[in-house]
């Protein structure tokens, strides 16, 4: 027999994927009980962390460390675990390749403050510079995701100039 709440419960879950992301997909499969805007700004947050530290593709080990320390500081709730929220995020970053890199910054700027949404552009450079230097290609990815923020250049400068000793430009 024809199950219409099984259905739509299908078209609901795909529309969601469709619009956070496979990695908040996978968030939601392994933390079901948590409330799903948690679960949007953790995938969100993990994801562009991942996406800065293997912009490169090359995952350094201390930038690992730092993004676990940062989402465990951000305690969006006790219940995730940072470890496996970005072990997650990594491998989906490296598997889909950038590709869904447009949907973390969508729903951060519904969800998050610009003061947050700052914060977390200045974490970004943080991972960036985890391994003892800011490429030029992070740095770039950085400019990008503060666009889609909707966050000015001069967030940016401000947000760059706290790692300004591991600018590998100006090295």
């Amino acid at each position: 027999m024809f199950n219409f709440s099984e259905l739509f419960g299908q078209d609901q879950a795909k529309q969601k994927i469709k619009e956070y992301g496979k990695l908040f997909d996978k968030l939601t499969k392994e933390y079901p009980s948590i409330e799903e805007e948690t679960l949007v700004i953790s995938s969100c947050i993990a994801g562009l962390m991942a996406r800065v530290a293997y912009v490169d593709f090359h995952l350094d080990k201390n930038e690992l460390i730092k993004m676990k320390s940062i989402l465990t500081e951000w305690n969006i709730t006790p219940n995730l675990n940072s470890n496996q929220i970005v072990e997650i995020a990594v491998d989906h970053i490296k598997e889909m390749a950038g590709l869904e890199n447009h949907l973390y910054v969508k729903p951060l700027n519904k969800l998050m403050n610009k003061e947050d949404r700052f914060r977390l552009l200045e974490f970004l450079f943080i991972v960036a510079a985890s391994d003892g230097k800011v490429e030029a290609l992070e740095s770039e990815e950085i400019r990008i995701i503060c666009k889609g923020l909707e966050l000015s250049n001069q967030h940016f400068l401000s947000a760059r100039a706290d790692v300004a000793e591991f600018l590998k430009a100006l090295s």
